[in-house]
């Protein structure tokens, strides 16, 4: 969904500095969290290798040290009650997803599809990697098909995006994306609007405003969303993301722009 060749129009440090932690593209295909107290058992075809507790460092105390059945030996392990989760990986199954991700040409493939790519890659084979708890097969709801079908949803010809987050003294991110034929061909930030588009901070008069100043400039708006830093950081982080944006409106903490279906 990523053009290979978008632009990047400017570097407004305020929105980037808020938003980098979203360009670690491991963070999606993780299933340890976090903070999160793990035990991780590296093998090669059964053979234990290593096993590290991410608190307390290697441990020499598990055993056995030949594992037959990945699912049942990690299910046994968090049963124990130690560690918020289980990790049993073989060593040979991330070597063959090396190997498949190096030796497939990847030049077709955006960015996203590439990780997407490697994320079926990982969790795909029951066996070399396990996880107890197991991946949750999402990220705080977000799904690479639920974002692939709803970018999909956008007229073909160029319209923009547009995310504000405002808290009392300014914008803590605004951020611009303009997308053609389903994909993102340029990222710019608020800075490159008229001040006057966005001076009245989080308000409806803002959104109004700054819908058709990114008509007349950029490309006709698909959907804009204006709301605080709690709202923002509750929409990302929980499941029920309608809801939580239809209770930030009731209380005057979310504004957002839909363009009509045609």
């Amino acid at each position: 969904m990523i053009d290979p060749h978008w632009q990047m129009v400017d570097l407004d440090p305020v929105t980037w500095r808020q938003i980098g932690r979203f360009f670690d593209p491991g963070q999606y295909l993780r299933a340890a969290q976090p903070g999160e107290h793990g035990l991780f058992v590296l093998h090669e075809s059964g053979t234990v290798l290593r096993i590290v507790d991410s608190k307390t460092g290697v441990r020499h105390d598990i055993t056995p040290y030949q594992i037959d059945a990945p699912q049942a030996y990690a299910r046994r392990l968090y049963e124990r009650g130690e560690w918020q989760r289980v990790h049993v990986i073989d060593k040979a199954h991330l070597a063959r997803i090396a190997r498949t991700a190096q030796a497939t040409p990847q030049r077709e493939r955006t960015l996203d599809q590439y990780y997407h790519y490697l994320y079926q890659l990982l969790w795909g084979e029951a066996s070399g990697y396990v996880s107890v708890p197991a991946h949750p097969g999402h990220w705080h709801g977000w799904t690479y098909e639920r974002i692939h079908t709803w970018i999909s949803t956008l007229p073909s010809s160029p319209t923009s995006l547009a995310l504000g987050v405002y808290a009392e003294g300014g914008w803590l991110i605004g951020l611009v994306l303009v997308c053609e034929q389903g994909q993102i061909r340029k990222v710019t930030t608020f800075e490159a609007l008229d001040a006057q588009s966005i001076e009245h901070g989080l308000t409806e008069a803002t959104l109004v405003i700054l819908a058709q100043h990114l008509a007349e400039t950029m490309a006709p708006p698909a959907r804009i969303l204006l709301c605080t830093p709690q709202v923002f950081a509750d929409w990302i982080e929980q499941e029920e993301k309608a809801q939580i944006l239809l209770s930030a409106r009731q209380q005057g903490q979310a504004y957002w722009y839909e363009q009509e279906e045609t």
